[in-house]
């Protein structure tokens, strides 16, 4: 007489299909959501690309959202690890304390806000000239409009952060245009406006997009009053000279060690961050270089 037990265990195993890999997920294998800012979509495309073909059973879906929606959407319990230019805040940190998690937060990169201008444009700008411009639109008794290129974008709230502490109170004089490649026509026809514009969408020179983007436009250098202007570069913003900085942050929400923790360590280990290095941004842990000196 066959032991029931034994039975109920063969049925089991007959029953049970194929790993679910939006479920079954490991490092390098499934199917996983992660959310990021849009600025950051020339940074993580590349990411993205390289660890699916180097983990052939691995499939990462990135949705790009600005920032304003991202915080919102990072609340879904279907979202693995997101990618922003912020930290999470305190209904970000209570939601997860019901869910019973503890998120790994880890800044990957320096980002910036870059600042361009029509080739007549301003030489070179102080901080509290974009004050001014910010506050009042003007800048040395002349309207100079400050350009953003979309209303959810978080270069407005890193503005605040770096230029007023993050006074909650502090409301800006900007012009919406309609995308990074409105404001720059834009800025091609005005030489009394300025674009505050994510660094990251400009910074590889070797992506015809970027260099698209950046073509009969200056890059204008930022000082703090008290010492030389600078433009964002990858030297300016690892050492901190560069004023208008701000971290490229990845948050892990999963709690398991799934394809959303794989990606992650991907993006912040050695061939990520040789990534970010080649798309001009300063990476939070500087990859290492074999130099080899051949002498005759």
């Amino acid at each position: 007489m066959r032991h029931p037990g034994l039975l109920m265990l063969l049925l089991a195993a007959c029953s049970s299909g194929p790993p679910d890999p939006r479920h079954d997920d490991s490092p390098t294998f499934g199917h996983v959501l992660v959310l990021a800012d849009q600025d950051l979509r020339p940074v993580l495309e590349d990411q993205r690309t390289t660890f699916e073909a180097l983990y052939e059973k691995a499939r990462v879906d990135v949705r790009y959202l600005p920032e304003r929606q991202l915080v919102q959407a990072m609340l879904n319990d279907s979202v693995r690890a997101v990618f922003g230019a912020f930290l999470p805040g305190a209904d970000q940190q209570a939601y997860f304390r019901t869910r019973q998690l503890t998120p790994h937060v880890e800044a990957v990169a320096v980002e910036a806000i870059a600042v361009l201008a029509h080739p007549a444009g301003p030489d070179s700008l102080s901080l509290d000239e974009i004050r001014g411009i910010l506050r009042d639109g003007r800048l040395g008794g002349r309207p100079c409009a400050a350009l953003l290129d979309d209303a959810g974008s978080g270069v407005a709230r890193s503005l605040v952060d770096s230029l007023w502490n993050g006074a909650a109170d502090q409301a800006l004089k900007v012009q919406v245009a309609h995308g990074p490649q409105d404001l720059v026509e834009r800025l091609r026809r005005d030489s009394t406006a300025i674009g505050l514009l994510a660094f990251s969408l400009i910074s590889d020179l070797d992506d015809p997009a970027c260099r698209t983007l950046r073509d009969d436009l200056r890059l204008v250098p930022v000082h703090r009053g008290d010492g030389p202007a600078l433009a964002p570069t990858q030297g300016t913003l690892k050492d901190g000279r560069y004023p208008l900085r701000r971290p490229l942050m990845m948050l892990v929400t999963e709690g398991k060690s799934g394809l959303g923790t794989g990606f992650a360590s991907f993006v912040a280990g050695h061939k990520g961050q040789r990534i970010l290095l080649k798309k001009g941004l300063a990476p939070a842990h500087v990859p290492a270089r074999d130099v080899m000196i051949v002498t005759p």
